[in-house]
């Protein structure tokens, strides 16, 4: 947290502990901070050069710190000066080395291992991000909960929740039949995420606006590894496989509807519709709602009849036709 602003953990960690200790000696701080006590003489004379902490007169030596509101103002301007001299110093480097920017052709596509490697790579990716998140979402995923790379993580929430990014995902039919799956899904649903359903994805893929992408590198899909592709060409046809499966998907989105979202029966039905919408079994659409199979059936048979629809195709197509989902 500290070094956000410039400080390192010790300088923090002695800073806290003299706000609950006004006037302390430099023995008492070092017998309360333990581990790091043999660092705190020079620590404390770091904090007063930087108007952390301040020595108060008298024998023997004692130290205070100084008002946190004033600490925040002051590290957060230096924090800022700090900024603006390294962007004024990589602007310099632009204008002097124009193509080092470029990336040599080997460069353009980076091999990655492991899962872990791949979820480190799709959290870079988010980050990166300023604009829009385009995910290909589909089994089988790197561990048995389905926590994937490539799945609605706790990241993409708070993008939505402070509306910093547009996430666009286009999930494999095959993902509705992934035990908690669904639950995973409404939660990014009901944060803005833009969801929909293909019968099937040929692979699975994450695009941080046009600037960089992450691909599976195997055919199997079981394999740990993936590709992080910079600006290419190999880039620009990844984002045209997006955008031409995303015209052809249908939308699986939460159902419009005048109830209030805490009726538990119009939740189920929401549901219900959205699945149906998107494509969902009878099996996947009566473990999502909690209902047997037989009843859901009788709900299909009950929104065919609504609609006019003869077949499954022809309910989900009415569903989106009349705004629904």
């Amino acid at each position: 947290m500290w070094e956000a602003v410039g400080l390192s953990d010790v300088e923090g960690q002695v800073y806290e502990a003299l706000l609950a200790r006004p006037h302390a000696e430099v023995d008492d701080l070092s017998a309360v901070l333990g581990a790091v006590a043999a660092l705190v003489p020079q620590t404390l004379v770091e904090l007063v050069r930087r108007g952390l902490a301040f020595r108060v007169p008298g024998q023997p030596p004692k130290y205070a710190a100084t008002p946190p509101a004033q600490v925040a103002e002051d590290l957060l301007a230096e924090h800022e000066r700090r900024q603006r001299r390294l962007q004024t110093h990589l602007q310099q480097l632009a204008v002097a080395f124009p193509a080092g920017g470029r990336r040599h052709p080997a460069e353009l596509v980076e091999v990655l291992e492991g899962a872990g490697n791949v979820r480190n790579a799709f959290r870079r990716l988010q980050r990166a991000a300023r604009r829009e998140i385009r995910v290909f979402d589909r089994p089988p995923y790197f561990n048995s909960g389905g926590a994937d790379s490539f799945e609605a993580n706790e990241l993409e929430l708070d993008d939505l929740d402070q509306s910093r990014l547009t996430y666009r995902v286009i999930y494999d039919r095959a993902v509705l039949d992934v035990p908690g799956r669904m639950a995973d899904i409404w939660a990014g649903v009901r944060q803005g995420e833009q969801a929909r359903v293909a019968a099937r994805l040929p692979l699975k893929l994450a695009l941080a606006d046009d600037d960089l992408a992450l691909v599976n590198s195997t055919s199997d899909f079981d394999t740990a590894t993936a590709y992080l592709v910079h600006p290419s060409a190999f880039l620009d046809a990844l984002a045209e496989v997006f955008e031409t499966t995303w015209t052809r998907s249908v939308a699986l989105n939460r159902p419009n509807g005048d109830k209030a979202a805490t009726d538990p029966d119009d939740e189920a039905r929401r549901t219900l519709l959205g699945l149906l919408a998107g494509g969902a079994t009878d099996e996947v659409v009566a473990r999502a709602v909690g209902l047997s199979i037989r009843t859901v059936q009788r709900h299909i048979h009950t929104l065919m009849s609504e609609v006019g629809a003869t077949t499954r195709l022809q309910l989900g197509m009415e569903l989106v036709r009349r705004g629904l989902v």
